[in-house]
């Protein structure tokens, strides 16, 4: 990962809100996600449980359903491991892919995020 400075993920954020986010909000009527927050422990964990196969994580953007508890309709995000593929640099995970979510490799599977803002935007 490459650091980008504090004024450049602003803008990027602030972009986000004025384009896309404006046009969920408007055309399916929700209070879209704005950012997902993660407990540090169980980003740990996740990391600290990948098997050595893994490349990587993808975050795959995704919708809740209706019925989900905290955040009915939001936008949500599906981190998922990687593992080479064919190419070079190339990266596949279990979502892309029948054969990454055939492998019998524990720690290949995905996991949801946290916490979802907005509902639940509390510091």
């Amino acid at each position: 990962m490459d650091p980008i400075d504090l004024k450049t993920a602003r803008e990027m954020v602030a972009r986000y809100k004025e384009t896309r986010k404006a046009i969920i909000d408007k055309h399916h009527e929700v209070n879209d996600t704005e950012s997902t927050w993660i407990a540090i422990d169980k980003l740990k964990k996740f990391v600290e449980a990948l098997p050595p196969e893994a490349t990587g994580v993808r975050l795959h953007f995704g919708v809740h359903d209706a019925n989900h508890g905290n955040a009915p309709h939001q936008t949500s995000v599906a981190i998922v491991p990687t593992v080479a593929g064919a190419g070079v640099d190339e990266h596949i995970d279990a979502i892309q892919s029948d054969l990454v979510a055939n492998l019998s490799v524990d720690g290949l599977a995905a996991v949801g995020t946290g916490k979802e803002c907005p509902p639940m935007c509390k510091a």
